[in-house]
């Protein structure tokens, strides 16, 4: 592949990418040129700072944030249909599923909830032991 400098069509060496205003740009350079455009840039690269740039865009949350009244809703409706949800705190994705679309599915009597399911199990309490004084 033989590249051509974008600027005066001669025989280029390299191909700079660079970024401005979140717009990447690519430009094939012959040697003057690309000295050039370093030599105009330095000041400001001297001065600027590094910022990690990803390649990927950020991906936004899997569900969009509830206001209050929101939530009181879905409590409310969690509680209508035999949830046993607390007032305050976090609910369980699986639970706002369920209002989401409305289809209630509430765990059964003794089934753990969505959240004591995610917990590790804990081990049985054991007895402090008793020290008597001996005299």
């Amino acid at each position: 592949m033989r590249l051509v400098d974008d600027l005066d069509g001669s025989k280029a060496v390299e191909t700079i990418t660079f970024q401005v205003d979140s717009k990447e740009y690519e430009i094939d350079l012959n040697e003057e040129h690309a000295a050039r455009l370093r030599d105009a840039l330095a000041p400001y690269v001297a001065a600027g700072r590094r910022a990690g740039v990803s390649r990927t865009p950020r991906r936004q949350s899997a569900a969009p944030k509830r206001s209050r009244q929101d939530l009181a809703e879905v409590r409310a409706w969690l509680a209508e249909h035999g949830y046993p949800v607390k007032e305050r705190g976090r609910i369980p994705d699986a639970w706002v599923a369920d209002y989401d679309t409305k289809s209630p599915n509430p765990p059964q009597q003794g089934e753990p909830t969505a959240v004591e399911a995610q917990q590790p199990s804990r081990a049985p309490a054991v007895e402090a032991p008793v020290f008597q004084a001996v005299s």
